[in-house]
């Protein structure tokens, strides 16, 4: 039950009873409604409701409270327009004449809403001084029929939505996109258990990742991490004063950092085939990271563990001839992982390194290598927070369907699911975004609270009916004309109370946009075009 204090918002009485707000439409009974669930609303003419829209219905029964709808559908009755009405217009060419609706006793127009929340007055005594708070709680009372139905205020959608009211305590991210416009403001805690943003390609996500950095990064101080797939974060963390790093090139990571089996998820497919060289390998690394448990080393590297090869060989190979033949095979297909330049000596300071932001830009990596790249960053950081090495951070996941595939295994799998399922008790963020969330591991996108969805294919839809909070299936089945820069915001009851359409607002930091399509129209008129033009002369002498 959320509460907020009287003097902050408009008690239930005086909205209730006001009269200067303009009445949209009138609730009325059928054989179905009104319910506790759901209520129908005859339409005022010239008055429009669209989907999603919050409205306010005045109760008043043995207590006068707020009931706030929204909108899920709506039609129009018109018996003149009728087929066989219309047929015999045709036919016999005669013009309109019946009234408009503003005119009409038979037009009308029926939307549908359910009831999402109560808003009441409760009394209590403080200090010998009677106060009154304003609360909400699941609707539980009966919607009069015939009472007037009112568009709900920026207040009331505020306390409707559990929204953070105060636009300096809060993430702005955007606003209603219909009745009264009221800023998107979610509580700054909400980072905390995790965030999933998905939609298609050109949907918004991408932009929408970047409001919320600004939020984060400009407002709040937090660091923010990319795991950046397709480079499009770099301009936006370069205007944010942060860094656009590359593995092995400008920063390398502990192999030490890994698990067990993280490290033998990394190795090359054919070692993965020899249960012998697995276990030479988990053996080495695994006294290795004894010793740096029991604080005799204070690190090791990737080097390490292949001067530690021939020993552990020696003690798990059976036959005395055999062991030169494996050591060879072991070093030699272990030290491919050198070729990756990920691993070596690891970041100096990670603190200097994060803040204000950083994104490892990994558009140029090949699968296997962009796996290695974020299991071991992934990992390094967690570690590094953990132990309060680090402060606080969001790890943004791009294309996070090949990190963590519904079904099947990855490298990076076990890390990020460890991340959404510990992070909030350790200052560690994730924020998962993809264009396929059919091909994501559903129990971990279940652990993000809050969910910003855009656009998407039709054949996507399925798999986001376990996120979809009480979205109803009318604004699922919108989701694949949703306009650009738009999404439904959902979540749990501690992040986001209820299902909203949102418009995202625009970003602060001019031309921080990345991964724009190319015109690859102007560059074959400005560059190509003549090159091949010159090569064709050239044959031809």
């Amino acid at each position: 039950m959320k509460s907020f204090s009287s003097d902050e918002n408009l008690s239930v009485k005086t909205v209730a009873n006001s009269n200067k707000q303009l009445v949209v439409g009138t609730v009325i009974s059928d054989q179905e409604t009104p319910t506790f669930e759901t209520v129908r609303i005859k339409l005022k003419a010239g008055q429009d409701l669209k989907p999603g829209t919050l409205v306010r219905v005045p109760v008043m029964r043995n207590e006068q409270t707020i009931l706030i709808g929204r909108i899920r559908s709506a039609y129009e009755c018109n018996p003149n327009e009728r087929v066989e009405s219309v047929g015999v217009r045709d036919a016999l060419k005669i013009p309109k004449m019946h009234p408009t609706e503003e005119h009409s006793t038979r037009i009308f127009r029926l939307a549908e809403a359910d009831l999402i929340e109560e808003i009441f007055n409760r009394e209590f005594v403080e200090n010998g001084e009677k106060k009154i708070k304003t609360e909400t709680r699941a609707p539980q009372n009966l919607p009069n029929s015939g009472a007037d139905v009112f568009i709900a205020d920026v207040n009331e959608i505020v306390q409707t939505l559990g929204l953070e009211q105060d636009e300096n305590q809060g993430l702005f991210i955007g606003e209603t996109t219909s009745g009264t416009i009221s800023k998107i403001i979610l509580k700054r805690q909400s980072i905390q258990r995790h965030f999933f943003i998905c939609g298609t390609t050109g949907s918004g996500k991408s932009y929408a990742m970047g409001v919320i950095t600004e939020e984060l990064v400009q407002k709040h101080k937090l660091p923010v991490v990319f795991i950046d797939t397709q480079d499009e974060y770099s301009e936006l963390v370069k205007k944010l004063g942060g860094v656009v790093v590359e593995p092995g090139k400008d920063f390398s990571i502990r192999i030490s950092s890994l698990t067990e089996s993280e490290l033998l998820d990394l190795l090359p497919e054919a070692m993965k085939k020899s249960p012998l060289q697995c276990d030479i390998v988990a053996k080495a690394f695994g006294e290795l990271q004894t010793k740096l448990t029991n604080e005799d080393m204070a690190k090791f590297t990737l080097d390490d563990v292949l001067a530690k090869i021939p020993e552990v060989s020696a003690e798990l190979t059976a036959k005395e001839g055999d062991i030169r033949r494996v050591i060879d095979a072991v070093q030699r297909r272990l030290g491919t992982l050198a070729k990756l330049k990920i691993f070596g000596h690891g970041v100096a300071d990670w603190r200097k390194f994060l803040y204000p932001c950083v994104t490892i830009n990994c558009k140029k990596l090949t699968s296997s290598q962009l796996q290695s790249v974020a299991t071991a960053v992934l990992r390094e950081l967690q570690n590094l927070r953990l132990r309060n090495h680090i402060p606080p951070y969001v790890a943004v996941i791009d294309e996070a369907h090949l990190f963590v595939p519904e079904g099947t295994s990855s490298p990076c799998k076990q890390i990020i699911r460890e991340g959404v399922r510990i992070g909030r008790h350790h200052g560690i963020c994730m924020v998962l975004l993809t264009q396929s969330p059919v091909d994501i591991d559903k129990s971990t996108i279940r652990q993000c609270n809050t969910r910003l969805v855009f656009a998407l294919e039709p054949d996507q839809l399925d798999a986001i009916k376990g996120v979809k909070a009480d979205a109803t299936d009318e604004m699922l089945r919108a989701l694949p004309k949703m306009p650009q820069g738009t999404c439904l915001l959902s979540g749990t009851y501690e992040s986001v109370k209820h299902t909203i359409p949102v418009r995202i607002r625009k970003r602060n930091t001019e031309d921080s946009e990345g991964g724009k399509t190319p015109n690859i129209f102007e560059e074959m008129q400005e560059k190509w075009i003549k090159i091949i033009e010159e090569l064709k002369t050239e044959g031809g002498e």
